[in-house]
């Protein structure tokens, strides 16, 4: 989910992305590594990584039972949490996986990761199902090839509780004096980064910033900072500041604890400010180390089923790549996004990651790391 991502450790993610030499290595030992045969029905069992409440353990209920399939499922709390097994050199054998589009590029074409799949074992991977924005683009296909099936997207933003606060036009009335230490940030990078961008004039170059941009944008948001009861690390823990009231507002968060934040009687809503909401889109992909190549495919097919998709878009608070699944949706998940503007909602794009090699005054993927870094360190 992307963004939905806590920062993992910063000397971590620096050896995991300064991937120069590591690429051409990974190239060659992918031969040796990953030979286990694919199995040829669907069934047995997959290991899969997945945001929590995305990994479909009750709405494909049914359809393991009915296959004999068992699901081993690893929580993501970032998406580093994925390539990072592939860098280490002994990945397990994971047959499927969350990515978020921002690190499309890295995942396909730097480190190679991710296997080609076959459209044909994803019947629901069509025109007729999907909307334009998701069908044969160039995030996910490319030189006639498919690499990630789209399965959700959403967007992180403003979330205030509506009985103690007026709805925020902007995320500056944020940083209003009765606020003070009623708000909390998320620990999530590449969620954040856009918005911070944006705050300091540049979120049109996001994220190609020079590193004085990158300073000048952080010391902006560092007024955020300063006004915030915590930097939460995961949701659980944001959800029961909300829920006790000590937090009135969220910045950047995921929709997702809205049900479990109302549940307890407290109005949570959702916000869409001036600056924008940061999109994104989760797509599945199968890993050069997939040994149930075959359940992994029927996995994927299954997830784009029209009635699927409704239920986990409502569920979390998201919305379906299935256009056949709008008019499952309830009337509150109907109401939250107007689909017939989706072209326009992708219109500007879809934000990427700063690059991992950047050349002159650019600011990298690692320069974006460490000030995230030295910002949580303020609190």
């Amino acid at each position: 989910m992307g963004p939905k991502c806590a920062t993992p450790n910063f000397d971590e993610t620096r050896r995991a992305l300064l991937i120069g030499g590591a690429v051409a290595g990974l190239a060659v030992s992918f031969g040796r590594l990953f030979s286990t045969p694919a199995s040829a029905a669907t069934g047995g069992t997959i290991q899969v990584m997945a945001w929590e409440g995305y990994d479909l353990t009750n709405e494909l209920k049914g359809w393991r039972e009915a296959n004999g399939v068992t699901v081993e499922t690893t929580s993501i709390a970032s998406q580093d949490d994925v390539h990072t097994k592939f860098i280490a050199g002994n990945p397990p054998p994971l047959d499927l996986a969350e990515y978020n589009q921002a690190y499309s590029e890295l995942y396909i074409d730097q480190l190679k990761i991710v296997s080609p799949l076959d459209v044909s074992k994803i019947p629901n991977y069509n025109a007729d199902n999907l909307f334009s924005v998701f069908f044969d683009k160039p995030t996910w296909f490319k030189d006639g090839t498919l690499y990630g099936s789209p399965y959700i997207w959403g967007f992180n933003t403003l979330l205030y509780n509506s009985a103690e606060m007026d709805e925020p036009k902007s995320y500056k009335d944020l940083l209003k004096p009765e606020l003070k230490g009623k708000i909390a940030i998320m620990d999530d990078a590449t969620g954040n980064w856009p918005l911070i961008a944006r705050l300091a004039g540049f979120g049109k170059k996001y994220p190609s910033l020079t590193k004085d941009e990158l300073k000048t944008a952080f010391d902006g948001f560092g007024a955020f900072r300063d006004q915030a009861r915590l930097i939460a690390i995961n949701q659980g823990d944001v959800a029961n500041f909300i829920a006790s009231k000590e937090v009135l507002a969220v910045v950047v968060a995921d929709p997702q604890i809205i049900h479990q934040v109302t549940a307890q009687g407290v109005p949570l809503k959702m916000a869409v400010p001036e600056e924008g909401p940061v999109l994104w889109v989760d797509a599945w992909f199968i890993p050069v180390s997939a040994d149930n190549v075959e359940t992994a495919h029927d996995f994927i097919n299954q997830s784009l089923d029209p009635q699927v998709q409704a239920k986990v878009c409502m569920s979390i608070h998201q919305a379906p790549v299935s256009k056949k699944a709008v008019e499952l949706l309830d009337e509150p998940a109907r109401q939250r996004i107007d689909y017939s503007k989706i072209e326009e909602i992708f219109s500007a794009g879809l934000p990427g990651i700063p690059p991992v090699e950047a050349e002159g005054e650019m600011a990298s993927y690692d320069d974006w790391i460490q000030a995230w870094q030295q910002f949580k360190a303020g609190m």
